[in-house]
């Protein structure tokens, strides 16, 4: 039987757990780097990124993906600057020690990227640190007031540009994720994580407020395929700025 939608419920995802395996987060994150590039989590954050690695002035361009999971996210930041000609160093930060190595593990290829254990509620960076910081579906592990705490943090060590993509909490989301990863035979993390993480997530009008709260007043929220949405604010008096409001 489906829960209500209609509000938020907490609950534990077993990613987050001391007890998980790492063969179970290894799992975990292989899956998960598929949804992404399957179902609109990396598109999501691409259609929002690109415009601004193609005009950014600074050599290298310095992104930090907070929470960063198993590093697929990163991987195809660096990817696409690598087709731009562009240089970029991309701090990958994350809690999790088994997370991380395994992000470490699947990036060796990937010398532009620094995977870094931290808290993203206080990351280790002075003020204006980074050109772009990421929030790739961490939103949703957050409680309302950690949510305000991320968002200024990420608007404080960066230089403008603040970039938040999640899902989003709806009925459809919940049946069509049930019915995918069913499907396509997904880890029983996976299956467990995946339906808390929809139950958990947000809706539009509430990050907005959220955004609001934290004095993001130049942001935007785009919408986009696959439950998803993307939180991108601008400073309009950053280097190399441009509209990144293309959605799809």
């Amino acid at each position: 039987m489906f829960r209500s939608m209609r509000s938020r419920i907490s609950g534990d995802e077993l990613i987050d757990q001391p007890e998980t395996s790492t063969e179970d987060i290894s799992d975990n994150l292989r899956d998960m780097a598929l949804i992404n590039k399957w179902f609109g989590g990396a598109k999501a954050v691409l259609v929002h990124i690109l415009p601004l690695l193609r005009v950014c002035t600074s050599d290298p361009i310095r992104v930090l993906d907070a929470a960063c999971g198993g590093g697929d996210i990163s991987r195809r930041i660096v990817d696409e600057a690598r087709k731009l000609g562009k240089l970029v160093d991309v701090i990958g930060l994350d809690l999790s020690a088994k997370v991380l190595d395994y992000a470490k593990r699947s990036s060796s290829d990937y010398p532009e990227i620094t995977f870094i254990q931290a808290d993203m509620l206080n990351p280790p960076y002075e003020a204006g640190n980074f050109d772009i910081v990421i929030l790739t579906s961490v939103v949703h592990h957050l409680e309302p007031e950690e949510v305000i705490t991320a968002l200024q943090a990420a608007r404080k060590i960066s230089r403008g540009h603040v970039i938040a993509v999640d899902i989003v909490r709806s009925r459809l989301a919940h049946l069509g994720f049930c019915l995918i990863t069913r499907i396509l035979h997904f880890s029983p993390v996976t299956l467990h994580d995946g339906a808390i993480s929809i139950y958990r997530a947000y809706t539009p009008s509430e990050l907005n407020t959220f955004a609001s709260r934290t004095g993001l007043s130049e942001c935007k929220l785009h919408k986009h395929r696959f439950f998803r949405m993307a939180l991108v604010y601008k400073c309009a008096d950053h280097d190399g700025v441009v509209d990144a409001s293309s959605s799809d």
